[in-house]
């Protein structure tokens, strides 16, 4: 009798992939080995799988010998069904040599995209799995996934099944309950603070690019938000910490977690009602991810991308998605499952299709008209009467007259700041130097003036 087919699961996020390896697991003889790409995984579907019942063995690193002496007799007596490990355990020979002497009916890799992202880069023990694999002579091997593009699922070809044919069972990446929606930002902190006053949008998960960053973020949005719980969550934390931001987040109502790709995968908070990407993904694949986080309860959640206002990545694969939202005409969903090389027959949620584009950055049209009079600034000059913060260092008793005093009430001046200092660098604005009396003034760039009669109705 042939080896039944090994096979490629590409299901999107919350559509229930673990009950897809555990329920036949049930059937078969022998022991079903599941390889998870972070602890926290591993963890948490430990924890899943003891609830429901099913004995567990989980291999990590720095187990004692007492612990790992305990999880082999489990395995030995045959009272546990699922073996839990991640690829660097794996590759321990010790490890291998023990368990190829159990029969291992099926071999489950999980967020098998990460062979490709991950594998190449940092986690080279990602590389060793087929052979691991070949040590242990699983029958069947099954690899689950939420997002796969064309080239994902030929490189998870080349690299875990050898160049040869699978079976790929695969459903549409859509996820009808998300709605996309693009900010257009000119000082990214500033709208960030502001979408998270709205309470719809709780409990919020947003996606910094560096660690630093989303610890920087967490303490700004700390000092803004007063009354509202804010967190960050990335990899350099000990295990302890991870483990109680995860239970803090998972419990949380109305909490902010601001963290780096490294929270996320495969946690099963249902209630997420909005993921911020404050800084873009690499990749369409990461991105989807990243959003899938939200409304795995089936009710409407938000993915909101907070936009720079020029592209400057130089990667490929992310000036392609840096380009869907920058645009403000083609549906977003329509080319987000197009980079996945899927089609949609209608959109059920999106800024575009909905007609409600952010089409002009907040502060854009305050800080433009504001040079359109003809006067010249210093940037705190400008900062404080835009603001109206009288305790500005910028602030000159002549502003409380001025017409536009007080319109950008709610930033604070070196939200302004770095308004002004992005549009200089988008060329909206230009900065006038060796002015007879300051440094550091502004000017509107001549070819505005029309722009601004056109776009803001000035007279």
């Amino acid at each position: 009798e042939s080896a039944p087919e090994h096979q490629l699961v590409v299901l999107p996020t919350g559509s229930g992939k673990s009950i897809c390896f555990m329920l036949p697991s049930l059937m078969l003889e022998g022991i079903t080995l599941v390889v998870y790409p972070l602890l926290a995984l591993m963890t948490d579907q430990e924890r899943r799988m003891e609830d429901m019942g099913f004995e567990t063995v989980l291999f990590k690193g720095s187990q004692s010998d007492a612990e790992r002496v305990i999880s082999w007799e489990k395995l030995n007596r045959g009272l546990a069904k699922f073996v839990i490990t991640n690829p660097e355990t794996l590759r321990s020979p010790s490890v291998l040599e023990r368990l190829s002497s159990f029969r291992i009916s099926l071999a489950v890799i999980d967020e098998v995209h990460t062979i490709t992202q991950w594998g190449e880069t940092f986690r080279p023990a990602y590389l060793d799995v087929p052979n691991a694999l070949k040590t242990l002579h699983p029958a069947q091997i099954v690899a689950f996934t939420a997002t796969a593009s064309p080239r994902i699922v030929e490189r998870i070809r080349e690299i875990l099944f050898s160049g040869k044919q699978f079976h790929l069972i695969e459903g549409n990446p859509d996820r009808p309950n998300i709605i996309y929606r693009a900010v257009p930002s000119l000082c990214k902190i500033h709208d960030l603070s502001m979408l998270l006053q709205e309470s719809s949008l709780l409990p919020s998960l947003v996606f910094c690019a560096t660690r630093k960053r989303s610890e920087r973020i967490a303490w700004e949005l700390t000092r803004r938000l007063n009354n509202h719980a804010v967190r960050y969550y990335h990899a350099g934390l000990d295990t302890q910490e991870r483990s109680l931001l995860e239970q803090w987040f998972f419990q949380s109502e109305h909490g902010i977690l601001c963290s780096t790709n490294a929270y996320g995968m495969g946690v099963d908070k249902k209630n997420i009602r909005s993921v911020i990407h404050y800084d873009l993904s690499n990749d369409v694949e990461s991105f989807l991810q990243e959003s899938g986080r939200a409304g795995r309860d089936g009710k409407t959640a938000c993915s909101i991308v907070l936009v720079d206002p020029f592209c400057t990545s130089t990667k490929q694969s992310q000036r392609s998605l840096e380009g869907i939202w920058q645009q403000q005409g083609t549906c977003r969903r329509q080319s987000l499952l197009k980079l996945m090389g899927y089609g949609l027959e209608s959109c059920s949620g999106c800024d575009v299709c909905s007609g409600t584009v952010m089409r002009n950055p907040s502060g854009k049209k305050e800080i433009l008209r504001l040079l359109y009079i003809p006067l010249r600034y210093h940037e705190d000059e400008m900062a404080a009467l835009l603001t109206g913060d009288k305790n500005s260092i910028g602030y000159r008793s002549w502003m409380k007259m001025h017409p536009l005093f007080g319109t950008l009430a709610g930033w604070e001046p070196e939200d302004v700041i770095e308004a002004i200092k992005i549009m200089v660098a988008a060329t909206m604005i230009r900065k006038r130097k060796r002015f007879p009396y300051k440094d550091n003034l502004y000017l509107p760039l001549s070819i505005l003036r029309t722009q601004l009669l056109e776009e803001f109705h000035l007279r």
